[in-house]
């Protein structure tokens, strides 16, 4: 199954925060979470026009989530918000079911304070954990570097760079760059 027993844990500053599964009755404020993201940070793939999702939507996409073996969606809380998301999906067929791609974000005011560790650290023990992922992947802009050194201090190794792979406006393009991290020896 794709969760997790929650975690509470606290900040540097003692700011405590929850890590948890998501549930299907977060939808609504997850979406206005992933809304808000997407409107204030530069490296987000998703443009605040392009979400179709609507609340139902989102709950079907948490339950598919909560059902799966191969996929995982978690929630940051903290005082009662949502301050942080990942999400993982493996791969469709057998021969990539063993592998994965993780989205994470974290709350600008939250930034900086170990939600975004928290929430990778808890996918990766999850991954280690579940027999079918061998293999954690992600992609990130080149230009998001506080991202990539948290990547390669997680254990992540760069695979390989899409050259102009996002296209931020007119002649305007960002390097993708593809990391992974192995959770077995195969």
């Amino acid at each position: 199954m794709g969760s997790i027993e929650s975690r509470t844990l606290t900040t540097a500053a003692g700011e405590p925060f929850v890590v948890r599964s998501a549930r299907p009755d977060d939808a609504a404020n997850l979406l206005t979470y992933i809304r808000s993201i997407a409107e204030e940070v530069g490296f987000f793939i998703i443009q605040p026009a392009e979400f179709p999702a609507t609340e139902e939507l989102e709950r079907k996409w948490i339950e598919d989530h909560l059902d799966h073996p191969g996929k995982l969606a978690l929630a940051a809380e903290a005082a009662g918000e949502i301050v942080g998301s990942l999400s993982f999906e493996n791969g469709p067929f057998q021969r990539t079911a063993h592998s994965g791609t993780f989205g994470v974000s974290v709350r600008r005011d939250w930034r900086g304070k170990g939600i975004g560790t928290a929430m990778l650290e808890t996918l990766l023990e999850w991954a280690e954990k579940n027999p079918l992922i061998e293999k954690v992947d992600l992609a990130v802009f080149s230009t998001n570097a506080s991202a990539i050194e948290l990547y390669r201090r997680l254990g992540f190794v760069e695979e390989g760079r899409r050259a102009k792979e996002i296209k931020l406006a007119p002649g305007e393009y960002v390097d993708e760059v593809l990391m992974g991290r192995f959770v077995k020896a195969g």
